[in-house]
């Protein structure tokens, strides 16, 4: 439980756009606080999600770098992760094995 808000806390990676947006938002209405995360802005993302009702943290940050996962891993601060949904990464329009 969110040590804050005595709610869930679910962690979301890639949560600016498309699937992990939607994850987060899906988190949020189904009583989850945030910790939203993603090497683009997230405020529309975060805007969304507290319109739902969630309490959203967020942080921008690289996750293929050391400094960005600790950045994360600094941002949970020891509180129990509920749900983590690890969806970071780019579709760069290839062929999978390309």
């Amino acid at each position: 439980m969110n040590d804050i808000s005595g709610r869930p806390l679910a962690v979301i990676t890639g949560a600016s756009s498309g699937i992990g947006r939607e994850l987060a938002l899906e988190c949020a209405r189904h009583g989850y606080d945030l910790l939203i995360a993603a090497d683009r802005p997230l405020e529309e993302s975060a805007a969304a999600c507290r319109a739902e009702g969630a309490q959203v943290q967020t942080v921008e940050a690289d996750l293929a770098t050391p400094q960005g996962v600790e950045s994360l891993h600094a941002a949970i601060g020891g509180r129990a992760v509920d749900a983590l949904l690890a969806n970071a990464g780019h579709g760069l329009g290839h062929a999978f094995l390309d």
